[in-house]
């Protein structure tokens, strides 16, 4: 029973992944947009946080969820209702996740995050990664990244923008923004090609982080919020798309808090 399981999923695979040529499609303008007056109003939420107006990690609202990440525990919740939100032609997918990295430091949890030549052995969905040039707090930093879900094959070549700055005494921010994402087709083949910028199957169009880390006891409280945008689901395929676009934001986040605090206990 499993050797026909396998062998009609690899059939499948077959008969699905050139059919992915015909949901290629370039980034509207408006979705772009659409994206950007998103991002602006999650940057003028968390600005107010960072300058005191409220609590300074969205899991300091609820004691229970801070107890919860001070047994271990990784939180991970929506950032928006619904989400994933839908704009004309795509879809902005907004998560929360935060994780306590225990006999620590903000400075050490920072020269992890921003250790890009370093990236590539930290987290797996990163196969390759180097910085590009830095000025103090400010980095500019490139991945390959590899995300799979069922048939879909999806691998970016990326270049980021990172700006950190302690904003009070054990307290940290970062801002992070794709600057550039290209889609890769045949990663790793003779045939290996890259989209131009905006162009492609349109699983991740854009991509921002934004991380809180503040001092607590012996540790630091990480949270990081991550926007990213995608196209929306194309009628009649949803069954294949529908899961990859949905589950891996969460799923890429959640590794990534998971993974870095594994790095920084190291």
């Amino acid at each position: 029973m499993a050797a026909s399981v396998s062998l009609f999923t690899f059939a499948l695979a077959l008969a699905v992944c050139p059919l992915c040529s015909q949901f290629e499609m370039k980034l509207d303008p408006r979705t772009s947009q659409a994206f950007d007056s998103y991002a602006k109003t999650v940057e003028e939420q968390l600005a107010q946080r960072w300058a005191g107006e409220g609590p300074f990690l969205s899991s300091g609202e609820s004691p229970k969820g801070k107890h919860r990440l001070l047994r271990g525990d990784l939180l991970i919740t929506p950032g928006s209702s619904p989400n994933p939100i839908e704009v004309p032609d795509g879809l902005i997918h907004d998560w929360v996740g935060a994780v306590f990295i225990p006999n620590t430091t903000p400075e050490k949890v920072i020269a992890t995050l921003q250790d890009f030549d370093a990236h590539s052995s930290i987290y797996p969905e990163i196969l390759k990664s180097r910085m590009i040039k830095r000025d103090g707090n400010d980095l500019t930093g490139y991945w390959r990244v590899e995300r799979k879900q069922q048939f879909v094959p999806a691998t970016y070549d990326i270049e980021q923008e990172a700006h950190y700055q302690e904003v009070s005494k054990g307290k940290w921010i970062c801002r992070d923004h794709s600057t550039v994402i290209h889609e890769v087709k045949d990663a790793g083949s003779q045939h290996e090609s890259r989209f131009p910028a905006g162009e492609g199957l349109g699983l991740l169009w854009r991509l921002n982080a934004y991380w809180s880390l503040e001092a607590s006891g012996n540790g630091v409280l990480a949270e990081c919020r991550a926007i990213s945008l995608s196209r929306g689901i194309p009628s009649g395929m949803g069954w294949m798309i529908k899961p990859f676009i949905q589950n891996v934001p969460r799923e890429s986040l959640t590794s990534t808090l998971r993974n870095t605090r594994k790095a920084v206990e190291k």
